[in-house]
């Protein structure tokens, strides 16, 4: 495995165990509805709005101008230096979206929200079948085929001049699936907790 991967997949699976620590800890206290007619009825919530704003901040985007985006001071919670290489990490929270961005030389390099589920569920019930029928080098619109939904992107990371990007299907009681996107923009992993 090149350095380049290694750091791209501890990014990843950092960024994934921060989603599913908090998503299991968030388990049980949304006691809104699910069905998918009250949700379009509503106004959109901050968490929402938040997501929007996430997924539209490009990697590159100095701190300012996610703060900008989100309209909201960060944390900040890490910060490294390694020969030349500055690191920080600010949480965000809005409403009930978590979001977490790191920077290198002030430049983003990595993005995750946590506790997506006020986005649950986002179309029909995903299954274990459909699960196996997921296969490495897939493109998104085949997966996006096979679930019959389109994912919540839950983090996203460029090292090096590769990413790797989360996308996360949710139904409703909390089992999900994850899969992984690499640089060519093909399944690298796939991941799933509780479906039947």
């Amino acid at each position: 495995m090149t350095k380049k991967k290694g750091l791209i997949l501890a990014a990843v699976i950092i960024m994934g165990l921060s989603y599913a620590c908090s998503h299991d800890s968030n388990q049980g206290t949304n006691s809104k509805p699910n069905t998918t007619q009250s949700q379009e009825s509503k106004a959109p919530s901050k968490a929402q709005i938040a997501y929007d704003k996430f997924v539209n901040i490009p990697m590159g985007a100095s701190y300012d101008q996610v703060k900008e985006a989100l309209g909201a001071d960060g944390k900040l919670t890490h910060e490294s230096s390694i020969g030349d290489i500055k690191t920080q990490s600010y949480d965000f929270k809005i409403g009930d979206a978590h979001m977490t961005f790191m920077f290198q030389n002030s430049g983003l390099t990595s993005k995750a929200i946590s506790a997506l589920s006020f986005l649950s569920p986002n179309g029909p019930k995903i299954t274990l079948d459909q699960f196996n029928k997921i296969q490495t080098g897939m493109t998104y619109d085949q997966v996006k085929e096979i679930l019959g939904s389109d994912g919540r992107l839950s983090s996203q990371t460029s090292i090096m001049g590769s990413t790797s990007s989360l996308y996360t299907w949710i139904n409703a009681g909390g089992a999900n699936l994850v899969v992984t996107f690499g640089t060519e923009g093909t399944v690298d992993s796939k991941t799933q907790f509780g479906l039947k």
